[in-house]
């Protein structure tokens, strides 16, 4: 079988799709199959074949608050734009006829389903539930999106998520973590990487910022103030801080997601790979969370399950990331409910399912 992976552009190198997209590569070459991911060149991939994509610079990195809506956020980047669309749309299509892959699995890229449409492919989409949410928007928007989906002749639509009616859908997490409508199909499993390794328990910590619009520089002052000397060793995995170690902080490669196992909590900014991670890993967590559509819902969701705590990203300061912290390292209640979500999420099978799915 021959895979193409076609992960979202908004956030390069180390964003949740990116890290998700290289999961789903490792187990289609460790399951035989020939793989092909369209990209990024700086994502990193490898043992599989890869596709450019146009240059992600043009989408905006933007810092200003985009809404808790798909439609908000992907408008906000830029990747409504009728003209990044078609030369992305172009870019996935010389994919396919070169690789002629026999299925797409997509994460959040708006050009994917319209292209496997076209090709008459199947479509697998990575779903986060935050995507499904019933809030309003303005309809403007989707301008540039229906323009583009005008140009190639296919329907236009009211929401973004009307599109994975058309695909077969996967999502990760404990059941509590979703909810989609009735009417998509829905693959669930209980974590997007597989199973991690049991672990005991260590007198450490990890700081893990793959999207965080909060400058570098004022995430590594956060950080110094509150946790430099402490007795315990700190992990930090951040997007545009350079790696090396300053006495018990240990500034890593921010794709180095295992160093969470261990930790007696991960402090993070809730995308859906990290949740997930810690989920699996049982690990009580502190979301750090804006108000866009992936990031705020993990962190609503968090806290109903009573397996940790959230600050919103606007208004972060180092006395309130270390008091929040502190409350949940002293109270044994986000230890127990962590585990809980574990114990879910291994019940639902790990990333490895998926492949079992495909050979039916």
């Amino acid at each position: 079988m021959k895979v193409l992976i076609l992960p979202s552009l908004c956030v390069p190198e180390s964003g949740s799709a990116i890290m998700i997209a290289r999961n789903l590569a490792a187990l289609f070459h460790m399951e035989g199959y020939e793989t092909a991911v369209c990209s990024d060149q700086k994502s990193r991939f490898t043992d599989t074949s890869f596709y450019i994509t146009p240059a992600p610079s043009s989408l905006r990195r933007i810092r200003f608050r985009l809404g808790t809506t798909i439609e908000e956020y992907m408008d906000g980047h830029g990747a409504f734009s009728t003209g990044w669309l078609m030369k992305d749309y172009q870019y996935i299509l010389d994919a396919i006829h070169d690789f002629k892959p026999d299925v797409i699995f997509e994460i959040e890229r708006p050009s994917a389903i319209p292209a496997g449409r076209a090709c008459r492919l199947p479509v697998f989409s990575v779903v986060s539930p935050g995507a499904f949410r019933n809030r309003e928007f303005n309809p403007d928007k989707l301008n540039g999106f229906n323009e583009f989906l005008s140009r190639i002749d296919q329907e236009q639509v009211l929401r973004y998520q009307v599109l994975y009616q058309n695909t077969v859908c996967l999502s990760f997490g404990p059941k509590e973590f979703l909810s989609f409508p009735p009417a998509y199909k829905v693959l669930h499993y209980g974590m997007s990487c597989i199973a991690p390794l049991p672990y005991e328990p260590e007198e450490k910590l990890s700081i893990v910022f793959s999207e965080s619009s909060i400058s570098s520089r004022r995430r590594r002052q956060i950080i110094e103030d509150a946790f430099l000397g402490a007795p315990y060793e700190i992990y930090v995995l951040a997007k545009g801080m350079k790696q090396g170690k300053k006495e018990n902080l240990h500034y890593q490669n921010p794709s180095r997601y295992i160093t969470i196992a261990g930790s007696r909590i991960c402090i993070h900014d809730g995308t859906d790979a990290v949740t997930q991670y810690c989920n699996a890993l049982g690990v009580p967590q502190l979301i750090i969370h804006d108000d866009t559509w992936q990031r705020s819902w993990n962190g609503a969701c968090l806290r109903r399950s009573g397996a940790g705590l959230t600050l919103e990203e606007s208004s972060l300061t180092m006395e309130r990331l270390y008091e929040t912290y502190r409350i949940i390292v002293s109270d044994d209640s986000f230890q127990t409910n962590a585990r809980r979500l574990q114990e879910e999420a291994l019940l639902a099978g790990d990333l490895s399912a998926v492949t079992g799915f495909l050979k039916k």
